[in-house]
């Protein structure tokens, strides 16, 4: 049944989207996948890379009406690529958090844009929203992450009321961690705002890294995202990652109040 559907997915030159675009193109589906180097992408049966980048609006564009004409329109949307910059609001503000918020927010509300006048035309489409578990839960030094991923979960939401009555899905998939390469790839910056945040930023970034120990592996949110995509009726929301993220952790972050979440979050990033 997923023979010959069309996909379209930012970051797939690692990670999660990596996992993605191979698990994809195993199952039949056909994927043109993202970065910002051809070199990093892989080299697949029926994968179709794409040079792109979130941060270039006009590029972009031209790079997803490109990709759309060459497969005869896209079935499947999956917003994915990340970028995380480490350090403090105040210090975040000036250092990055603009760009930041262009590749995880305003480059997929773009390539939604791009998506939705054919899937509106056919009916019918799927919308991934690869966000957080740090919408529920989130991440202190990584405020610029956190917020983003909320409004791109904001906006699902407010997607799937306008599309009431389409054939089209929108689904906001939620990873806790996942053992990638993102930690290597994260920013952090060291400026003389962060020297005040000390012990806690420090102490922060150590419990970060100690967190991937019990990181789930990639392929495990791909196989999740391979059955949304098969399901008739998916959900909105779907958190994924180990059995505390996706099972105890959401559950948490509906029956506690606020003050007790930042209380639990202050205690598992060594905060004081």
């Amino acid at each position: 049944m997923n023979e010959g559907r069309k996909v379209f997915i930012t970051g797939a030159s690692s990670g999660i989207g990596l996992a993605v675009a191979t698990l994809l193109c195993a199952k039949g589906f056909d994927v043109w996948g993202t970065a910002r180097s051809v070199s990093r992408l892989p080299v697949l049966a029926r994968f179709h890379p794409v040079v792109l980048d979130l941060n270039e609006p006009e590029g972009m564009a031209a790079a997803f009406e490109t990709a759309a004409l060459e497969a005869g329109g896209f079935d499947i949307l999956i917003n994915n690529a990340g970028d995380v910059v480490n350090a403090p609001l105040e210090a975040l503000v000036r250092n990055g958090l603009r760009a930041q918020m262009e590749t995880l927010f305003f480059g997929p509300l773009e390539l939604i844009r791009l998506a939705l006048p054919g899937m509106r035309r056919r009916n019918t489409g799927v919308i991934v929203n690869v966000t957080s578990l740090a919408v529920q839960f989130p991440i202190p030094f990584n405020a610029g992450y956190s917020a983003a991923k909320a409004a791109l979960s904001s906006c699902s939401e407010c997607l799937r009321l306008e599309l009431t009555g389409t054939g089209i899905r929108v689904v906001d998939v939620q990873p806790g961690d996942v053992a990638t390469e993102i930690l290597r790839r994260t920013r952090e910056l060291n400026t003389a705002e962060c020297d005040s945040y000390e012990p806690n930023l420090s102490r922060s970034r150590a419990a970060e890294a100690g967190k991937m120990e019990a990181a789930c592996l990639p392929e495990k949110v791909a196989s999740l995202i391979l059955a949304l995509l098969s399901a008739g009726a998916p959900p909105p929301r779907v958190a994924v990652g180990n059995f505390f993220e996706a099972k105890v952790a959401t559950l948490t972050s509906r029956v506690l109040s606020r003050r007790m979440v930042e209380k639990l979050q202050r205690w598992i990033y060594k905060l004081s």
